[in-house]
């Protein structure tokens, strides 16, 4: 790309170091322009200062130099690290436009790593990915992303159907002499296990997503079981409204907490109920049952000083709606009220008094646990919805390949179907990829990455 880019790589907030950041065919000569130092050598960090065009001091800093192809972005870079003053950061970058920089759009420095060959485009998006993780396992999703063990195992699956795709055409190629250069058979057997990859890698779509956004994870449970109560409990704070009253809790309520290295979305609901008071509350249970649909775990909470585990097990069928449901913690709160904790309660539940914070630490173990067996930790998950399409798109000429071989069909056809598939995978590390979808990806960085 024939400009020159520049904006500030660090977070637009006061701080002990601010970087700039440029990118392109005059990044050293621009910046030489108000440097007073040692000229800089390639990948060497320089102390020095940066005077304006009347020669003021604006701030000593430190410049390192990354000669093309050698950077970041495969062209010219310079990173000049200043105090963290927005006045200078700011007045650093008026100087370098000025001078005939371009402010860089949102995303533009990965973007032209991407141009570079620098960077896969799924690489790309780990980047933003790696920028916003929020928790550990976030975290090394977008690292293995990041560091390309999702991209080589993508590469892998179209590198399989490029190969195939080459034998249907070759015998194409020699359609005259009836050659046959591939088994059906072997053929057939390939595309299957293909195809059960293909879904696989779809089926882990609604992990990779939660990873990403936050597991969520439904408090439900009858009316003044406790249900706020625990989710203050898990929080450490106030954060829900508490009352003896039944049917406080009208609508669902969603906070966000870190537990064992894993972001959960905990969604406190309306207490379940057969005959709601007032339609308010009816609305606030059908949106409960709704949540409760899409989440990875419920902790179904009930009042063991009221109801046993057995009598809480009958009313949530009749409360939950129709199966099928995700996994089930059975919580008994209050159990500080009773006289003695019964053997069902210590073997088959989870028993609590979330008011006085008791049994909280077991329970946040066990949630973990639970949590952790349902495949979260994979280095190797569909977390965009880009990804899951391609691979849908894919995943149909597969089935279609498939269907066309045991149907005898014709090899021209097989072969577009292949092209199809290996297209649409394509898409993903960006070997294949339209302008829009460039566009797209790129718009959702924040500027100076």
């Amino acid at each position: 790309m024939g400009d020159t880019i520049v904006a500030v790589a660090t977070a637009w907030a006061p701080a002990a170091i601010g970087i700039v950041r440029i990118s392109g065919p005059n990044a050293l000569p621009l910046i030489l322009t108000y440097w007073r130092g040692k000229p800089p050598r390639p990948r060497y960090a320089h102390f020095g200062a940066i005077h304006d065009e009347n020669g003021t001091l604006l701030d000593q800093v430190i410049l390192t130099y990354f000669p093309a192809p050698f950077s970041s972005t495969g062209e010219e870079v310079v990173e000049v690290a200043c105090h963290g003053s927005l006045y200078i950061l700011r007045r650093l970058v008026e100087l370098l436009i000025a001078k005939g920089a371009r402010l860089a759009r949102p995303g533009e420095f990965t973007l032209r790593a991407y141009l570079n060959r620098k960077l896969s485009l799924d690489q790309a998006e780990a980047v933003a990915d790696l920028i916003q993780a929020r928790s550990a396992v976030a975290h090394r999703l977008a690292l293995s992303q990041l560091t390309g063990k999702y991209y080589e195992r993508v590469r892998q699956l179209r590198a399989q159907l490029i190969d195939l795709l080459a034998l249907i055409e070759l015998e194409l190629d020699f359609s005259e002499e009836d050659v046959e250069f591939a088994s059906r058979a072997q053929l057939e057997q390939l595309l299957e296990s293909l195809r059960r990859e293909i879904e696989g890698l779809l089926h882990s779509y609604r992990i990779g997503q939660a990873v990403r956004e936050g597991i969520p994870v439904a408090i439900v449970g009858r009316p003044n079981a406790g249900k706020s109560t625990l989710l203050n409990a898990l929080l450490a704070e106030e954060r829900a409204i508490v009352s003896e009253i039944p049917g406080t809790t009208r609508d669902t309520v969603e906070e966000r907490l870190v537990l064992g290295g894993y972001e959960l979305r905990l969604i406190d609901t309306a207490g379940l109920r057969e005959n709601p008071s007032d339609a308010i509350e009816a609305e606030g249970i059908r949106r409960a049952r709704e949540k409760l649909r899409h989440a990875f775990l419920v902790l179904y909470v009930f009042d063991a000083a009221q109801e046993s585990l057995a009598q809480a097990q009958a009313h949530a069928k009749l409360l939950l709606g129709m199966p099928p449901y995700p996994p089930i913690l059975w919580v008994a709160n209050k159990v500080d009220l009773l006289p003695a904790l019964p053997i069902e309660l210590q073997t088959h539940a989870i028993p609590i008094a979330a008011k006085e914070r008791k049994g909280i630490d077991n329970l946040e173990r066990i949630i973990t646990e639970k949590i952790g067996e349902m495949g979260v930790d994979s280095e190797i998950l569909l977390s965009h919805t880009r990804h899951y399409e391609s691979f849908l798109r894919a995943k149909e000429a597969v089935e279609a390949a498939l269907r066309l071989l045991r149907e005898k069909g014709g090899s021209e056809i097989l072969a577009e179907e292949l092209r199809l598939a290996q297209a649409a995978i394509g898409e993903i590390t960006g070997e294949i990829t339209p302008d829009e979808v460039l566009g797209h990806i790129f718009s959702k960085f924040c500027i100076g990455k």
